[in-house]
């Protein structure tokens, strides 16, 4: 079907903005232009200043645009599971749709080399913290009985952090050549996490439905800012 050209402008925005993702994931903020990101979406300069005042405008709105689509493809992955929804499998999938977006796991291992000056002028943890087991999420977990309550909620924490943190930067340390597959490493951080952290027992169905309404109001939260 041809597209009309009321349609082609409400996509132009973000036909702008995965253009800008790509750029900067391959060259980084600081060396990313908006000459750069008109030529790479084939519209002009001037179309690009019709949706944003600024290149530092546009940024901002590109890494909303990112939480919205990992929070999308989270969901997505959810409701597509056919394996019970627990906590370990439901980190796995959040630790997978993470590692898909170079842009998200950019802002959580504050990659300088993607981020550049970006990280100096606005807090990557505006972006990732909702995507975070926070110290109250855990609480919450405990107290319905989901994960052991003999480690303090501050020490789960920053386990799954640290986890998270090891799986999205690992490539730059180790070459993803001499590295196993990447969901294979997730599968097994998922297989640890529930041999080591979660307790037994049938939550299936109210951790599911809990996390997709948790989701529901995030993106409600992205949308209200915009």
């Amino acid at each position: 079907m041809i597209k009309t050209i009321t349609q082609k402008r409400l996509e132009r925005p973000t036909r702008i903005l995965e253009a800008a993702a790509r750029l900067m994931a391959r060259y980084g903020y600081d060396k990313t232009t908006m000459e750069d990101i008109a030529r790479e979406a084939g519209v002009s300069k001037g179309a690009i200043y019709l949706e944003w005042s600024s290149r530092e405008d546009l940024f901002d709105d590109l890494f909303e645009h990112e939480m919205k689509k990992l929070i999308l493809d989270v969901k997505s992955r959810i409701q597509s599971s056919i394996e019970e929804i627990n906590v370990s499998n439901l980190y796995g999938i959040t630790l997978s749709a993470m590692n898909s977006s170079r842009l998200i796991s950019a802002l959580y291992t504050r990659d300088g080399k993607i981020l550049g000056d970006f990280v100096h002028r606005q807090d990557p943890n505006r972006y990732v913290h909702r995507l975070m087991l926070s110290k109250e999420s855990i609480t919450t977990l405990q107290q319905a009985g989901m994960l052991r309550s003999d480690l303090s909620a501050d020490v789960l924490a920053y386990l799954f952090s640290l986890m998270a943190l090891g799986v999205l930067s690992i490539s730059s340390i180790i070459p993803e050549e001499n590295a196993p597959p990447i969901e294979k490493t997730i599968d097994a951080i998922s297989a640890m996490v529930q041999g080591g952290l979660v307790l037994p027992g049938t939550h299936g169905s109210i951790l599911k439905e809990t996390t997709l309404q948790m989701l529901d109001l995030m993106m409600s939260q992205y949308e209200k800012e915009e």
